[in-house]
């Protein structure tokens, strides 16, 4: 007769939950990491047959020059990325036979969309996303899509803005278009100005134009259009005059896009009728709106509402210290550089664009260029609270609100030239801009240890008997909006924008 040694631990049975397998720890992390590897192992499977004849049943053939290239595919791995191959190996009409010839995709782009479509595997760059976006655009490979697009997004310059618009709108991006058009009308001045705003179609000219929000001086906008339309009728070797100009103008009607009316007299006899593209109606329309209140809206066609967010209002910091008049309070000082800080706030929402710091200090030292640290942040005044969020959350409430902090190093020449510092922040009525500009640079001591800072000839600025809601200093830069702003340290800032 047979015994079987008794095992104690074996027998000893831990209670189990219904229904729930009895797994443990030790168990849990093995599973997980041979998942990962058995990913892995097949994302290195599909990477090696891709492009490769091993298993194919499908080719596709490109046209280089004078012979025909060719790459293999596989029909399933296909089909799972994009319905578009889905229906055209595995729907109703299947294509079983012979290569499929590619005409409008290149060869190296049609192999960048395979590869994604085997390994998820993608690189990007300024050169291959524009026609990979058309080939995922034609195969309605989602993933590809918005991965292109979310690179276009990043990739916004001012040197491109204008060609990111118009290929968002072509391939119906909202994210991107919006974006893009954001981006354009903030930063009109530059924007117009470069060459990427003159490969702008006619009807993509319109859409910007007429936008409410472009931060541009209205006469600005007649000088882009106008050489925007020189340099059409320059690449069609079409002769430049007024007729011309005008012929070019009128298509989409961009010429009626711009608030010609709402120029100043100034502006309107120096520039616009240089340039010849108003008739003898329309110039004498226009005349009598700049010289008789109300007479605007006899103007035709054209524009005559003034634009929302398009007005940027240059702030110089000599019209609030000074108010007009040299302040006998203010004077040179030779000391040495220390932390200035500029804090402003207004009685209405405001957004500030750049700052621009100028030096005006003389410098004992040989060195000609000066370090500093500069940290910005948007502190709320009502609660004190220093709680740092996202700048899309500005313009969605009028409550409590902050934006997170920013650093930036710059130098600082010290030949009288000035240094614009972008900003892009939106403050609120509760809302304080605060700056602080930080000096690093130091000259070292008797000892060698000892590191002392330079000693330079700044302006000290006086401290103000009288006080607005708490500041300095008070400018009125419109009926409606007035600016506070107090200014503590050396003078650094010659000017700031709104």
């Amino acid at each position: 007769m047979a015994f079987r040694k008794h095992n104690k631990r074996q027998s000893q049975k831990q209670p189990r939950k219904c229904g729930v397998p009895s797994v443990s720890n030790d168990c849990i992390i093995p599973l997980m990491v041979k998942e990962e590897r058995s990913m892995e192992n097949i994302t290195c499977k599909l990477d090696q047959i891709c492009l490769t004849e091993e298993m194919a049943d499908v080719f596709f053939s490109f046209q280089l020059n004078k012979n025909m290239a060719q790459i293999p595919a596989h029909k399933m791995i296909l089909a799972l990325g994009s319905p578009v191959f889905k229906a055209m190996f595995y729907g109703s009409f299947p294509q079983n036979e012979g290569d499929i010839r590619i005409e409008d995709i290149t060869l190296d782009t049609f192999k960048i969309m395979l590869k994604y479509l085997y390994t998820d595997h993608l690189q990007l760059s300024k050169d291959s996303v524009f026609p990979l976006m058309y080939a995922a655009q034609k195969y309605q490979i989602a993933g590809l899509i918005s991965k292109c697009e979310n690179y276009q997004q990043n990739e916004l310059a001012v040197n491109n803005a204008c060609t990111l618009f118009s290929h968002a709108k072509f391939f119906t991006m909202d994210k991107l278009k919006t974006k893009a058009l954001k981006y354009i009308a903030d930063n009109a001045m530059e924007v117009f100005k470069n060459d990427d705003f003159l490969l702008l179609s006619s009807e993509n000219l319109v859409d910007i134009v007429k936008l409410d929000s472009v931060c541009i001086p209205e006469v600005e906008v007649f000088r882009a259009v106008l050489r925007w339309v020189d340099h059409k009728l320059t690449k069609s070797k079409i002769k430049i005059d007024g007729e011309s100009r005008r012929d070019g103008l009128l298509k989409d009607g961009i010429l009626f896009t711009i608030a010609i009316p709402l120029l100043s007299l100034q502006e309107f006899t120096s520039v616009v009728i240089p340039s010849c593209i108003l008739t003898d109606e329309e110039q004498l329309q226009i005349f009598k709106a700049l010289t008789i209140p109300s007479s605007a809206s006899s103007c035709g066609k054209f524009r005559v509402c003034p634009r929302k967010g398009g007005r940027i209002v240059e702030v110089l910091l000599n019209d609030i210290l000074y108010q007009g008049n040299i302040n006998p309070r203010i004077r040179n000082h030779w000391g040495n550089l220390e932390a200035e800080t500029l804090s402003v706030k207004a009685n209405n929402k405001i957004k500030f664009k750049s700052v621009t710091i100028k030096p005006r200090f003389q410098n004992l030292s040989s060195e000609n260029i000066w370090n500093f640290n500069v940290k910005c942040y948007v502190r709320n005044t009502f609660n004190e609270m220093d709680d740092f969020g996202e700048s899309e959350d500005l313009e969605s409430s009028d409550s409590a609100t902050s934006t997170e902090e920013s650093n930036v190093v710059i130098n600082l020449p010290c030949d009288g030239g000035d240094y614009k510092l972008q900003i892009d922040k939106v403050i609120f009525q509760n809302d304080m801009l605060v700056m602080t500009i930080q000096p690093n640079d130091y000259t070292r001591g008797p000892k060698k240890s000892e590191w002392l800072a330079r000693r330079c000839m700044i302006i000290i600025l006086p401290d103000e008997d009288e006080r607005f809601d708490g500041m300095m200093y008070q400018h009125k830069i419109t009926q409606q909006t007035t600016l506070n702003l107090s200014l503590t340290g050396g003078h650094l800032a010659e000017r700031l924008l709104n």
